[in-house]
């Protein structure tokens, strides 16, 4: 009877891997959707800070010299870095950013996605606040 219930084993069999490898592609199925949301969407809030610190520098702008001004796309620093540090900004690989229809009263903040997903859907900013745009992560 002994040698009845003496059982070794020496591996995974054929059916067993089979069922891992399932599972495992199950979950990365499920993962890596979400995975690539949650970075979009990261990038999204880098976005919205980098358009807050530039609108922060034109209202600095505007407050020394009545005026609002139009900044090309990514050259927010030149312009305006002797306001506020917007190194990073200039040097973002996933989103350009502009100023335009800047006059004594408006301005529009702008980004625009570079790559991704979302690749050229836009964000906007005003000089009320007011955020606009048609990016969706």
């Amino acid at each position: 009877m002994g040698k009845w219930f003496k059982l070794s084993r020496r591996g995974f069999t054929l059916v067993e891997l089979i069922i891992v490898v399932i599972v495992i592609g199950i979950l990365a199925t499920v993962a890596v959707p979400q995975y690539l949301k949650a970075t979009e969407r990261a990038k999204g809030g880098k976005a919205r800070s980098a358009m807050a610190l530039i609108a922060q520098g034109e209202k600095l702008y505007r407050a020394e010299r009545d005026t609002y001004i139009n900044v090309p796309s990514d050259t927010s620093n030149t312009v305006l870095g002797s306001y506020v540090e917007l190194a990073d900004v200039d040097a973002d690989a996933d989103w350009n950013y502009a100023v335009s229809g800047a006059s004594a009263s408006a301005f529009t903040v702008t980004a625009t996605r570079v790559g991704g997903a979302n690749n050229g859907e836009t964000l906007t900013l005003n000089q009320n606040g007011v955020w606009a745009g048609t990016f969706t992560p």
